[in-house]
């Protein structure tokens, strides 16, 4: 019995001491809960990790979505002044005033005063990609490449738009052939008493009107006469590109009177190089002397600004501006101005002084006002002769046999004339008054002279009047062509087109760019 109580206490022992020795006392055991909570944290922890990797994803779909969406919208909102751009430069090409060299532009698309973008767009022939020239392209010339590049005024896409384009051709090369050439209208202004005999051909890019109306300029309302006739090489016809007027009994003609846009119209020719080169100062020849510029070697010895023939003292002794042509070819004489009164004269010679062989070009370079003025009505209104043999006399007038021989470029619009009533020089298209303002400004003045020449004024007016007037049996002769070309008072005029075969004149320019062809979006 012993012994098992000792057994028994020996196992009491082992299982309060947990095999500890000498008696310490029995440690509590791990309650079950503490395990449970580090589970718990656990699984929460976790939990918070995926929710904020969810969020993370779903913010950065929202973010994608919403950076694309904006590049979305610069996208076509660029797409749309690329677009616009090339609109814009399309619409300008169908305009009448757009040059064949238009080679594109910036354009700025705004809403009210807030920019949209900027389109930078380019124009290019589509054979070589370069510019147009002032002709247009050398092949192919009814087309265009335009080139529109968008951009945002922030940092974002570009886009090209790229369009080929289509306009009209050309009618021919252009030219010149008749005695009158008008690029925009020809008119009459011959008062009563008064006729005009016109001996040639007219033509116009836009009206003519030879109805004589006076009472436009003050000379009155009674109403002169026009005669349109014809002779050798021309048949008297007056042929319009808009209107054409010429009515019985104040005006007649040999030939066609008509006004259609199928009409030729003329074409002002190109200057030669250097074109316009002109002197500066005044040159003013003595009363009844001669000033001789020798260009017989084929160059003239200097370029003149502003030259003024005063009257020559009587009939018999003219004021002379000698010019020596070479033997052959043309020789340029640059001037800015040419004034000529009562009694003189303007001779083109050879350098011996008999019949010229070769030409001479005059050029004219001054840019307003009247330029070429030949007007002695200003004084006692005798005559002057302006393009003549060395032979030339008051009495027996010696015109060049050619209006090839002297061939005279103006460069004036004819603006801001200084208008004098004695000739100190005028330099306004009126025979009275300054308080004739109806008159047109003139960068060409022919009055009461007689010659041959041809006359070439693109940019202002040309004024004939009274041209002949003292001597109708030998007319003025040539051929004269100006924006616009007025006609009055006893004059004689006659075609002689021998100077415009020697010219040279623009190519044939397409217009009117209006059929796209191509269309993409780049």
């Amino acid at each position: 019995m012993a012994m098992g109580s000792n057994a028994n206490n020996q196992m009491d022992q082992h299982l309060s001491t947990s095999g500890r020795a000498g008696g310490e006392p029995v440690r509590p055991a791990a309650p079950p809960a503490r395990g449970e909570r580090g589970a718990t944290m656990m699984f929460v922890l976790m939990a918070m990790l995926l929710v904020g990797a969810v969020t993370v994803s779903a913010m950065q779909v929202i973010g994608a979505d919403v950076g694309g969406g904006v590049e979305g919208m610069q996208a076509d909102q660029v797409f749309n002044i690329a677009q616009a751009g090339a609109h814009y430069v399309i619409g300008k090409m169908q305009l009448a005033g757009t040059l064949p060299s238009y080679a594109g532009e910036t354009v700025t698309v705004v809403n009210g005063s807030t920019t949209l973008g900027t389109a930078v767009v380019t124009v290019s022939c589509i054979t070589t990609g370069l510019a147009p020239t002032s002709t247009g392209c050398a092949t192919n010339d009814v087309y265009r490449r335009v080139i529109s590049v968008g951009s945002l005024p922030v940092s974002g896409p570009s886009r090209t738009v790229v369009a080929v384009i289509q306009g009209t051709a050309g009618a021919g090369g252009g030219g010149w052939t008749t005695a009158v050439c008008g690029l925009n209208t020809v008119n009459s202004y011959t008062a009563s008493g008064e006729t005009t005999t016109i001996n040639g051909d007219i033509a116009s890019n836009g009206s003519v009107n030879l109805n004589p109306n006076p009472a436009a300029v003050g000379e009155g309302s009674i109403l002169g006469t026009v005669n349109v006739k014809s002779g050798t090489g021309y048949t008297g016809a007056i042929l319009a590109k808009t209107t054409a007027s010429c009515t019985s009994p104040n005006c007649t003609h040999a030939g066609t009177l008509s006004g259609s846009s199928a009409n030729p119209g003329c074409a002002a020719p190109t200057i030669p190089a250097p074109g316009y080169v002109p002197g500066s100062g005044t040159t003013t020849v003595g009363s009844g002397t001669t000033l001789t510029i020798d260009c017989s070697s084929g160059t003239c010895p200097t370029a003149y600004g502003d030259v003024i023939l005063p009257a020559g003292p009587t009939a018999s002794s003219y004021t002379v501006l000698a010019i020596k042509a070479p033997a052959s070819g043309t020789a340029v004489l640059q001037m800015n101005s040419l004034t000529m009164h009562e009694w003189t004269r303007l001779v083109v010679e050879s350098s011996a002084g008999g019949a010229p062989a070769g030409n001479i070009d005059l050029r004219l370079g001054k840019t307003t006002t009247t330029a070429l003025d030949i007007g002695p009505y200003k004084n006692s209104g005798f005559d002057s002769h302006f393009g003549v043999l060395p032979s030339d006399t008051d009495a027996s007038p010696q015109p060049l046999p050619q209006a090839k021989t002297l061939t005279v470029w103006v460069k004036s619009d004819g603006t801001s004339p200084t208008v004098s009533t004695n000739h100190a020089p005028n330099l306004a298209c009126s025979q009275s008054s300054s308080t004739i303002t109806t008159l047109p400004n003139c960068a060409v003045w022919l009055s009461h002279n007689t010659g041959n020449a041809t006359i070439i004024a693109a940019n202002g007016t040309a004024m004939i009047d009274d041209a002949s007037e003292n001597n109708l049996t030998v007319p003025m002769k040539g051929a004269i062509l100006a924006k616009e070309v007025d006609f009055m008072g006893n004059t004689a005029f006659t075609q002689d087109t021998t100077g415009l075969s020697t010219l040279s004149f623009p190519p044939a320019t397409a217009s009117n760019f209006k059929q796209v062809m191509s269309w993409k979006d780049q």
